[in-house]
């Protein structure tokens, strides 16, 4: 996990001679948001709202690798610092905070780019600004569909997140002649899901009788669930977050169904865990980040400990992990580009890494594919409701 931040620190005695005796010569070469001391990073996160234990967690990870790397040296001799702005997880919000990063703040990357249909938003500001991009925390396809030059996308698309699960209870969990259901939220995000849920079903020729979208923020999902059980489902895809995920699998008890249930990664974070542990459902989860469960992540929070305050701390998950991962994936593309820090650099860069190691954080992390896309592979958990945690079903498997 720290192999990376050692790279940095290594590579910066063997430039530190040649950054110093060259000093203000490279400082006509330094791009926006890049001093002779300081690199400025910005962050879009719903850090408000519903979806606010997602945000404050990846702002949390940024953070993280960033008091990381300055207190390694920086890179090439800069610190990094950023700005961090909440768009409440509503897409005009992040528009207009994206631009604020851009043209007031002045900022020379983002790493934070919250969640999907808010990302999509982003976009036209993004690509006419030419500023390299790291996207961490929500996969779309459409982030790369068509090809953005300074976009970087980490993860599979989020069509993997409804794959896996389905494909996983036909082969391992006796559903071959299940009924299948799938409740997805009805936008861009919940789609994609839903592609992957027939993509899964369709390969196996197994039967799907219930494909109910939902509005974002919905909280009463009593008449959805009556329709599944209405279909004897039983197994069951939720393409939720995390008080939606509770609150179906209450409903689903209350009704006395019982199917196989899965989700996508946010299932896994400690508090979407907590809330529908008192509804008993073993349900599964896969993820492309170490889990606060696994070693890995378990020995990212003990450095948490060292650098996060106590309320980043607290709200650690694996969109900490996400937050990290993107973070130190930047910086990588930074610290090859030595003294003379341009985003035209960065951008060549960042096309060029192949099987960067984050440690086992993930699995190794390329760019150097047409669509700029880390296809990682995916590991599979399932939740412990009697203990509220989680456990690994597979190791990273690449679908």
């Amino acid at each position: 996990m720290r192999n990376s931040i050692r790279r940095w620190a290594t590579g910066l005695k063997k430039t530190s001679v040649i950054a110093l005796s060259i000093g203000a010569g490279f400082a006509s070469a330094q791009d926006v948001g890049v001093t002779a001391t300081e690199i400025l990073l910005g962050e879009v996160q719903p850090m408000s709202g519903p979806a606010s234990l997602i945000g404050k967690a990846g702002a949390a990870g940024s953070k993280l690798a960033i008091a990381e790397i300055n207190a390694n040296g920086g890179i090439n001799g800069r610190r990094l610092r950023a700005i961090y702005e909440d768009d409440g997880y509503v897409p005009a919000r992040s528009v207009s905070a994206v631009k604020k990063l851009i043209d007031s703040d002045k900022v020379f990357a983002l790493t934070g780019t919250t969640g999907s249909s808010h990302m999509v938003a982003m976009l036209p500001t993004i690509e006419e600004a030419k500023i390299p991009t790291i996207v961490h925390m929500a996969p779309n396809p459409a982030v790369v569909n068509p090809r953005r030059p300074t976009v970087f996308m980490i993860g599979p698309d989020y069509d993997y997140a409804g794959y896996v699960p389905i494909n996983h209870m036909i082969e391992k969990m006796g559903q071959k002649g299940g009924k299948f259901g799938i409740l997805y939220q009805d936008d861009d995000f919940g789609k994609a899901l839903l592609a992957g849920y027939v993509k899964a079903v369709k390969q196996h020729g197994v039967a799907s009788v219930a494909e109910i979208p939902f509005k974002r923020g919905a909280k009463d999902f009593s008449a959805e669930v009556l329709t599944l059980k209405e279909k004897g489902v039983t197994a069951l895809y939720l393409g939720t977050l995390t008080t939606e995920s509770a609150a179906v699998m209450g409903e689903l008890k209350r009704l006395g169904m019982k199917p196989v249930i899965g989700t996508l990664w946010a299932g896994q974070l400690p508090a979407a865990v907590k809330l529908a542990a008192p509804s008993g459902f073993e349900y599964l989860i896969p993820d492309y980040y170490a889990s606060n469960y696994d070693p890995t992540g378990i020995k990212l929070m003990e450095v948490a400990k060292k650098f996060l305050s106590a309320d980043d701390y607290d709200n650690f998950n694996r969109y900490t992990v996400s937050g990290y991962v993107g973070t130190i994936v930047l910086a990588e593309g930074i610290r090859r580009c030595g003294a003379a820090v341009t985003r035209t650099c960065v951008v060549a860069e960042l096309n060029k890494l192949n099987n960067f190691s984050t440690g086992g954080l993930t699995g190794p992390v390329s760019f150097n594919n047409p669509k700029a896309q880390a296809v990682l592979p995916i590991k599979l958990f399932q939740t412990d409701p009697k203990n509220a945690s989680v456990k690994s079903v597979t190791d990273f498997i690449a679908y």
